[in-house]
């Protein structure tokens, strides 16, 4: 009682001045305007709950992505699988066919063993150097895509770090798509020319 007859008083006494009472100071203020603590932090928790959510979202359509592109390099094995098959045929059932009936017939009671082991490495030669040559040529295939998938990757590392996160995603997967593309379009060149290399005709 006795601070609000105080506070009746100078306001009686402001008006008998001529001059204005004193606002009432607003809780969520203090007395120089700015928010009060608790209002600063209610708000900070809200932005931090917001950025939160946000992160949550990004992270969810990273790994959307991130699957999409997974199932679009499982195309290029399916491609290169499909081109390649009769390449692998050739090697793995004529070749070690070939093998096989050649090392039969180095082993000759009239030879020595070193005799017949080099026989047998000699008739191996055919298909180990047709597996290496696959091998060499696919290696060559794989690290070309990798180099370019590594340029995409770089790309969107790069958008991160300048925080334009706009397209970031959707560039990463036309990016992707484009170099994958490109190297499924070499697949039947190279298909072509190991071929001609084993005389596959089929």
């Amino acid at each position: 009682m006795r601070s609000r007859e105080i506070m009746w008083n100078t306001c009686c006494e402001e008006k008998k001045r001529g001059k204005k009472a004193p606002k009432p100071l607003n809780p969520k203020h203090t007395s120089d305007g700015s928010k009060a603590p608790k209002l600063l932090e209610r708000e900070k928790k809200k932005k931090k709950k917001k950025k939160k959510r946000m992160n949550h979202i990004a992270a969810a359509e990273e790994q959307i992505v991130s699957e999409r592109i997974r199932q679009k390099l499982q195309e290029v094995n399916l491609a290169a699988q499909q081109h390649l098959s009769p390449i692998q045929d050739h090697v793995n059932f004529t070749l070690q066919q070939a093998y096989f009936k050649c090392a039969y017939e180095c082993f000759d009671r009239r030879r020595k063993q070193e005799e017949i082991s080099n026989c047998v490495e000699y008739c191996s030669v055919p298909v180990v150097s047709a597996q290496q040559r696959v091998e060499n040529e696919m290696a060559k295939f794989q690290e070309k895509l990798n180099r370019a998938l590594m340029v995409c990757q770089d790309k969107f590392d790069s958008a991160k770090l300048q925080q334009n996160k706009n397209n970031m995603l959707n560039d990463l997967e036309s990016c992707v798509e484009h170099s994958i593309q490109d190297s499924i379009k070499t697949l039947p060149h190279l298909s072509e020319k190991l071929r001609a290399s084993f005389s596959v005709n089929n």
